[in-house]
């Protein structure tokens, strides 16, 4: 039986990437991926520090021609009256400045691709049914299924990158629910919408829904025409609404669900007097998780088959993406010595990022400390010396900076939740010379758009 250096399962942007990486190293890999690509999933927007990782990756200029560029994140109050606009370059000097949005679809594909041409083997529609990790002689013994039957592979190191399915973490019996952080996402795509000014330079907007739902909406332009739009709520929230909906006799409570949620946020319905939802709402839940142990001599877990938490900040696929950098040059160094430090290493950042993104986390969903929409404007109060420092780690945790300055960071945002210090910050801010509306990244149309050429549409079929 052919033994593989590294055997990876899952093939996200995680799972790619590492393949990708490891195999221009010179590693004979396989991927196993159980379903057929191009597929639609979840998660959409970029942030700034993934720039660097998709130009090692090399695929900047094919992305470009998919997805429109994304400057900044827009902050929205449920009413609709107070919002902030927090543009990248603000802090971000150079060309990364401008992230992506990106159809998960063609995304996802592009990443796969990549690896086949980098000389990684990719089998899809094949799924991994168990994983032998306690061989005398390290060998891990994996056996999967597809239209060929019962297969297995032998590796001398496996990559768990199955994303929230957590194949290991599942088998090992390490993965665990983070605390009240217990919630669900319903999503879909919308055509002929409006498009304000934010909107119109690609900036992704965030809008508190209020009240004890402890949610909000997310609004991502995808193309020059289409609108991804999730509602974010308390799992609690959605079966109470869910028994209502049906019990009042609802065909589709996930539909009227959502559609509720977006036509009582002023910000919101506004874009889509005219629009079209292009497929059925898609739900997402039990997602805040975490793997306890997530490497062991012969294994590893990377994106989100170690962790995820929360869609807020868009901080996904750039956890993913930088981890499987992490790994892959730790695994190599692994598989050339035989030592374990680079990779212990590498996890020291990986899961001080997790760490912190969940304290960044938890500090939105207390908005009854800080409200990011009620903070003013960020460029124009990254002027005043008093409030500059504190704009700006807000714009570097923004942008991505989770891994490099974690303990940094962590100590900040514990002494931002000093309800003395949040009364002293807020203090500062003099909200009626800094509303947001009519602001912008001072980016233009044409240049946030006009590189794509992919055509964007779903197809029905591939929503259930």
């Amino acid at each position: 039986m052919e033994l593989f250096d590294v055997i990876i399962i899952g093939g996200g942007p995680a799972g790619s990437t590492a393949a990708t990486l490891l195999a221009r190293k010179g590693h004979k890999i396989l991927l196993i991926e159980k379903e057929k690509f191009p597929r639609e999933h979840i998660g959409e927007s970029l942030i700034p520090l993934s720039y660097h990782t998709l130009e090692n990756l090399g695929v900047l200029e094919e992305l470009k021609k998919i997805s429109p560029r994304k400057p900044g994140v827009n902050f929205i109050d449920s009413d609709g009256k107070k919002q902030s606009l927090w543009c990248f370059k603000n802090v971000v000097k150079d060309k990364s400045y401008l992230s992506f949005h990106v159809k998960r679809s063609l995304f996802d594909e592009m990443l796969l691709t990549n690896s086949r041409k980098s000389g990684a083997e990719v089998l899809e529609e094949t799924t991994v049914k168990n994983v032998l990790l306690d061989r005398p002689d390290g060998i891990v013994e994996v056996t999967a299924t597809s239209h060929l039957g019962e297969q297995k592979f032998m590796s001398r190191f496996i990559v768990d990158a199955s994303g929230q399915s957590t194949f290991l973490g599942s088998k090992l019996g390490v993965k665990k629910s983070f605390k009240d952080l217990d919630r669900v996402a319903l999503w879909s795509h919308w055509s002929n919408s409006e498009f304000d000014i934010p909107l119109q330079q690609g900036v992704i907007k965030i809008v508190y829904l209020g009240g004890e739902k402890k949610g909000w909406v997310w609004v991502i332009p995808i193309s020059s025409d289409n609108l991804s739009i999730g509602v974010v709520v308390n799992n609690s929230f959605v079966k109470e609404e869910k028994s209502k909906l049906i019990t009042s006799g609802s065909s589709d409570w996930k539909k009227d669900l959502y559609l509720k949620e977006i036509e009582d946020s002023p910000a919101v319905n506004v874009l889509l007097k005219k629009a079209i939802m292009n497929h059925k709402v898609q739900v997402n839940g039990d997602y805040s998780y975490y793997c306890e142990k997530k490497f062991g001599n012969n294994f590893a877990m990377i994106g989100d088959a170690g962790a995820f938490l929360d869609p807020i900040f868009s901080s996904g696929i750039y956890v993913g993406m930088h981890s499987a950098e992490l790994i892959s040059e730790a695994l190599h160094q692994k598989l050339i010595s035989g030592k374990d430090e680079a990779i212990n290493e590498a996890y020291g950042q990986i899961n001080g990022a997790v760490k912190l993104l969940e304290k960044f986390i938890r500090l939105f969903y207390t908005p009854e400390i800080m409200n990011f929409a009620m903070m003013g404007h960020p460029e124009k109060l990254l002027s005043y010396k008093k409030t500059e420092t504190i704009y700006s780690i807000f714009h570097y945790l923004l942008a991505g900076d989770f891994f490099k300055n974690h303990e940094k960071y962590s100590e900040f945002i514990d002494t931002m939740k000093d309800v003395k210090m949040i009364n002293k910050f807020q203090h500062l801010i003099d909200h009626s010379k800094d509303e947001a509306f009519g602001a912008t990244c001072g980016e233009n149309y044409k240049e946030m758009y006009g590189e794509m050429t992919e055509n964007i549409k779903f197809d029905h079929s591939a929503f259930s």
